[in-house]
């Protein structure tokens, strides 16, 4: 894990889209983070500061997830529509969307539904094939112990977050911290609404339609990831006309913050 970046993005508060948001950097290009489902922006802080010494990078808090209220954005296409409404508030008409696992499968539907908003796509191990990712990822939404396993997941992470603030031996731990922190931002988030969201992602699987993505596009993948394994982004990147896929060795699902400076490399050179 690499250190605290300097940058200190501007944190506000969309009312247009109700979305938090940090924001950061200046230029002509402007760059929107999408994360994934149970985490928050603070998993693309440094990649918000690596990207905002040449770019305008803007990364919200996804309906549902750390300071953005859920307001009936379930599916994936309200999720789209709202943070389509927050580049509108941002006055900002034309973006290139890297989005993470859920935040993949937005970046998606909001290429498809808003294509002139679009000029360049990156995914990190989109979850845009629900019908093909592993049963167990739909563990939650089983009926009977789904909802209770999501609560006793939650009270867990609870007591994780709790542990890292005061066993300081857990400071020196490089290979723990980003899961702990990770753990930290989901500890936090409601469990219905999280419920309802993962219902919808499952619910917006995108095989037959990535055929019409027509912007230059990235899909990146941990080659460890048992969340969106592997062949999945390969599927992805397959059928979207001129896509490039790219493996990310001893990577698992959140490359951004468990190989920052690899993945920084290939972004980088991505949106060069």
């Amino acid at each position: 894990m690499i250190d605290t970046p300097a940058i200190s993005p501007i944190e506000s508060f969309c009312d247009v889209s109700h979305l938090r948001y940090s924001a950061a950097g200046a230029g002509e290009r402007t760059i929107v983070l999408l994360h994934g489902w149970g985490d928050t922006k603070e998993i693309w802080r440094t990649t918000v500061a690596a990207l905002a010494t040449s770019a305008r990078v803007l990364a919200p808090d996804l309906p549902g997830h750390g300071g953005s209220p859920l307001d009936g954005a379930e599916r994936m296409q309200h999720v789209a529509a709202r943070v389509a409404a927050f580049c509108a508030a941002q006055r900002v008409d034309r973006v290139a969307l890297v989005g993470h696992s859920m935040g993949g499968n937005v970046a998606l539907e909001l290429t498809l539904t808003h294509p002139q908003l679009a000029e360049r796509l990156a995914l990190v191990a989109p979850a845009a094939l629900g019908t093909a990712m592993p049963p167990y990822t739909r563990l939650y939404l089983q009926d009977g112990y789904g909802w209770a396993a999501l609560r006793a997941s939650l009270i867990f992470y609870q007591g994780l977050d709790a542990l890292s603030r005061h066993w300081h031996p857990i400071a020196s731990m490089e290979r723990v911290l980003p899961g702990l922190r990770r753990a930290a931002f989901a500890a936090h988030h409601d469990p219905e609404g999280l419920h309802r969201l993962l219902n919808g992602l499952f619910a917006n699987s995108l095989d037959g339609r990535l055929g019409r993505v027509s912007v230059p596009t990235l899909v990146i993948n941990g080659n460890l990831d048992a969340v969106v394994p592997a062949a999945l982004s390969q599927r992805v990147a397959s059928a979207i006309p001129g896509a490039r896929f790219v493996l990310l060795r001893g990577a698992l699902h959140h490359p951004m913050d468990e190989q920052p400076e690899a993945f920084l490399r290939i972004l980088l050179e991505f949106l060069a």
